[in-house]
């Protein structure tokens, strides 16, 4: 099979930065991040419809994606999805592990390479980030129910790269740079567009 497209898939737990860093790491790559539709009936805290990580939809939209879904994940009250071709031209998509083990198996018969990028935080930083945020006991709940997920999937044979989010954003987005840079080149690209 010929590879006609990498799509750098970045996980990480709530509060981890994992969408802001990669953003940022895509805005300097001139690179594109896939925004999943989500049933999200609901904007959170200095979010719009513009900045959201995901095309907010009424749930009676659904079935007019149904056909060309790829990666669907049942979250509470509501769904994330992507399609086919958003996957096709997006070269980021920041998901989660149930959602990547449906993706991984909906692709392997596509010509795209999957590469994912856990983004980890010492514990005691993503406390101390909720509670800066103003927004602890959602975070803290959102963390017990997704620990048994990204604790099987941290210790799987799945994840490609590790991105540390310890320090600084510029740091912590530098180290993304240089995982995407460190794997076009082991994979011989140069540019895919």
């Amino acid at each position: 099979m010929i590879i006609i497209h990498t799509v750098y898939c970045v996980l990480g737990r709530t509060g981890s930065g994992k969408s802001t860093i990669t953003k940022e790491a895509a805005k300097q790559l001139n690179m594109n991040i896939l925004r999943s539709y989500s049933t999200r009936q609901y904007l959170r805290q200095g979010e719009t419809k513009e900045n959201s990580d995901h095309i907010l939809i009424s749930p009676d939209e659904i079935e007019k994606y149904r056909s060309d879904m790829i990666a669907y994940t049942d979250r509470v009250g509501y769904c994330n999805f992507a399609t086919k071709q958003q996957l096709l031209d997006n070269d980021f998509y920041i998901i989660n592990p149930t959602g990547y083990y449906e993706l991984k198996l909906k692709t392997k018969d596509m010509d795209i390479e999957l590469v994912t990028i856990m983004v980890n935080v010492p514990y005691n930083d993503l406390r101390q980030r909720a509670r800066k945020r103003g927004d602890y006991d959602a975070w803290q709940a959102n963390y017990v129910k997704e620990s048994e997920e990204f604790s099987s999937f941290e210790k799987s044979h799945l994840v490609d790269y590790f991105v540390l989010n310890d320090r600084s954003l510029e740091e912590s987005v530098a180290k993304m740079i240089r995982v995407i840079n460190k794997d076009k080149a082991k994979r011989g690209i140069t540019d895919e567009k």
